[in-house]
């Protein structure tokens, strides 16, 4: 423990700094302080885990972080295994009874992705998607998951690598590293379709980059595909009702049909 960190830190969340996250200087680099937070179990998490007991797809179950203490210890063990196995990831530089402190990891990809469209740098673009789906592949490959990457928990430093942060979430803990794989696909090309809904040509692109780095055999492929095809009845019931859908539904369903013309060939 750095006994100036510590204080430092201590000190700022005493003034009420107004946010669960923070920036700080410190030994002239921006280090982030995460505090710690209650519980986020709901309604939706128990319905979560009702839906993977009677499918018996694991990928369903909840992730929600345990929040707390726990929730803290579980992100840091899973920083430091990550940065292990070569992962882009902020350093842990202290730990406190309510929070952690964590290195700058770079900027945030979607800002980046977001400033070349209003650019309209069509190129740039597609190459940062493309960098971010390699990216989630070779994490993949190192026999982890993330749990929640999407654009916005993905970074990108002045080198042109991707890294990842918030790690509130520990799939690897709850479920088959194959399966929360799978989960992680999922969750990143919605994430796509969501950030960028009228562009699907960049959904497309982020999919194909992401199974040819991981392998068209790649085991979390076979999860999915169970997925998929489990889908496929809900989305043949939600189709006709399309135009008077959420944007999150619909978006889901978009993607839903990019993965599936590509797992099924058809």
């Amino acid at each position: 423990m750095n006994e100036q960190l510590h204080a430092l830190v201590e000190h700022t969340i005493a003034q009420g700094v107004g946010a669960r996250v923070f920036p700080l200087s410190w030994n002239g680099r921006r280090i982030w302080v995460k505090q710690a937070v209650p519980a986020k179990q709901k309604v939706w998490h128990r319905l979560q885990r009702f839906l993977a007991n009677i499918t018996g797809i694991p990928l369903l179950r909840p992730t929600v972080s345990p929040g707390g203490k726990a929730g803290l210890d579980s992100e840091a063990a899973t920083l430091r295994n990550l940065a292990a196995k070569g992962i882009l990831v902020p350093d842990l530089i202290d730990e406190g009874a309510s929070w952690i402190a964590i290195g700058d990891n770079g900027g945030i990809l979607k800002s980046f992705i977001e400033d070349e469209v209003r650019a309209g740098h069509d190129d740039k673009v597609k190459s940062y998607i493309t960098a971010a789906a390699k990216a989630l592949a070779q994490l993949h490959m190192a026999g982890v998951s993330h749990g929640a990457p999407l654009l916005r928990n993905m970074t990108i430093r002045e080198d042109g690598e991707i890294g990842f942060i918030d790690f509130e979430e520990d799939p690897n803990a709850r479920m088959p590293v194959a399966d929360a794989q799978a989960r992680d696909v999922l969750l990143f090309v919605f994430s796509i379709q969501r950030e960028f809904k009228k562009r699907p040509e960049l959904l497309r692109a982020g999919w194909s980059a992401y199974v040819t780095a991981a392998g068209e055999d790649a085991a979390q492929l076979v999860p999915l595909r169970k997925v998929i095809r489990l889908l496929r009845p809900v989305y043949l019931i939600l189709r006709p009702f399309r135009r008077w859908l959420g944007t999150d539904a619909l978006n889901g369903l978009l993607a839903y049909r990019t993965l599936r013309k590509s797992l099924y060939r058809n």
